[in-house]
């Protein structure tokens, strides 16, 4: 090829969640002004002597702020999420629902004004199919649209990223691997082909058009790679690190391919002054009113586990915290009361152990509710990896590289790794989830603790765990 930039295309039409919410905003304000504007008794409804009707821009400004806060309840915004229309629509309904009755109770229990049953019916419509076509149109753009990826190296992280792109449904594209080992030239890894070295990399981009080029080698570039990357750089193609790509699309962290000068890399903020009181208000001010709210809960809760079952109404256990120092943590009973008679075990999902009013509090993690005051004493936060055991953090510790790593801020009753990654009980599974957990900690603010906390009441309304 004679050219000497990449040909490329418009830029890929996936958002992130600021685009989401910006978009999903904009959508409820047309849809209640629009239900304002297409209502036959609004200029009714306003006549003097009437009970003060809100006004439709207070309204529409209203529902747009409660949909931003509802449409993340329901992870409409998580960028992970399979691309299907209608189970997309039903979260747009349940989202629209969730906003107008918060908007309905707001209007009509605290400012005593009035918004039309019409209205409201209207704007229930206009919503959800507004929010699920605006979902389609920027779906089918970014599928006509992929990022063109080159993967070099074809080793285990490669493969990784592979296997990655292939299940999220995001919008990228394996265009090739580029290997120097001869017994991998020429094989295939499913779709694609392993490139050898006869080009340099800025010919492969050349050749194969691609937007992005990421390096998935061990150890240390050579210099010559390098130079061969620096030349892609100046294509105006984007070079990116194994572990940075995976972190910036996956909201995770690859820690089977990490080295501790990440850790350097990250420049973790652990014990930013400011962040830490807003954390520790949060917590105090979350807590206090958690264990308000739940008090009666609890008691009818421990008086189903009394009539149930032998044995204690709460139940503790010793878990690792902050810098790996022990604790007692609270919980409501739901297992038996001989559960543990044979040793510690992993808690599953569906554990035989568990009372028939234990898996009922498990769903709907009724039994974490003493937590709260965990959090008032300052051994816990409302968001943080969750703690384990001592006795299975020395085996993981063994197992999994950087486990320990986890501790380096508090424990949480809720985290990254509980919304992302399902409820799991072997080693696997801890590795898993220390992925999202190192995620949380480079990046942890208050706006990732806002939205971790929305998706969790998300999870808790759906009753998963």
């Amino acid at each position: 090829m004679t050219e000497t930039t990449v040909k490329r295309g418009p830029k890929s039409w996936d958002l992130k969640t600021g685009g989401w919410l910006l978009i999903d905003g904009v959508l409820a304000f047309v849809a209640m002004y629009s239900a304002y504007a297409f209502s036959p008794y609004f200029y009714t409804l306003v006549q003097s002597g009437r009970t003060p009707h809100l006004g439709q821009l207070r309204a529409a400004v209203a529902f747009a702020a409660l949909i931003g806060v509802t449409s993340h309840i329901f992870g409409l915004h998580n960028p992970l999420l399979p691309r299907n229309f209608w189970p997309m629509i039903v979260r747009s309904l349940g989202s629209t629902l969730l906003a107008m009755g918060a908007l309905a109770l707001l209007v009509f229990a605290v400012l005593y004004q009035r918004i039309g049953r019409f209205i409201l019916m209207q704007a229930v419509i206009y919503t959800p199919v507004l929010m699920a076509l605006a979902r389609v149109l920027i779906w089918r753009q970014s599928e006509q649209r992929r990022q063109r990826l080159l993967l070099v190296g074809a080793g285990r992280a490669g493969k990784l990223v592979r296997s990655l792109v292939r299940q999220s449904g995001l919008p990228f594209e394996v265009v090739a691997f580029v290997d120097n080992k001869p017994e991998l030239i020429g094989q295939r890894i499913d779709n694609n082909t392993v490139l050898g070295a006869q080009q340099s990399l800025k010919e492969h981009c050349l050749d194969l058009q691609i937007d992005e080029v990421v390096t998935c080698i061990g150890g240390r570039i050579s210099d010559d790679s390098m130079r061969q990357l620096m030349e892609c750089l100046g294509l105006g193609v984007r070079v990116s690190d194994f572990a940075n790509f995976v972190e910036r699309n996956f909201f995770q962290v690859p820690v089977e391919d990490i080295r501790g000068e990440w850790f350097l890399q990250a420049d973790l903020e652990l014990t930013h002054p400011l962040y830490l009181g807003v954390k520790r208000g949060i917590d105090i001010a979350t807590a206090l009113a958690g264990l308000v709210l739940a008090s009666p809960f609890v008691l009818l809760a421990a008086i189903a586990i009394k009539l149930e079952s032998r044995g204690p109404v709460f139940y503790s256990q010793v878990r690792a915290g902050l810098h790996n120092q022990p604790f007692k943590i609270w919980k409501l009973r739901s297992m038996r009361a001989d559960a543990e008679k044979d040793g510690p075990q992993w808690a599953e999902g569906a554990d035989r152990r568990a009372t028939r009013v234990g898996m009922v509090l498990r769903r709907t993690r009724l039994d974490e509710a003493p937590q709260f005051w965990n959090i008032l004493r300052g051994e816990m936060s409302i968001v943080g990896p969750r703690p384990e055991r001592p006795e299975f953090v020395e085996k993981l510790a063994a197992e999994i590289p950087f486990y320990n790593q986890r501790h380096l801020v508090k424990p949480g009753l809720t985290g990254w790794a509980q919304i992302n990654y399902p409820y799991g009980a072997s080693t696997d599974d801890a590795l898993n989830k220390l992925k999202y957990d190192l995620y949380y900690i480079k990046h942890s603010s208050p706006g990732l603790d806002l939205q971790i906390i929305l998706r969790t009441l998300g999870a808790m309304m759906k009753g998963s765990r």
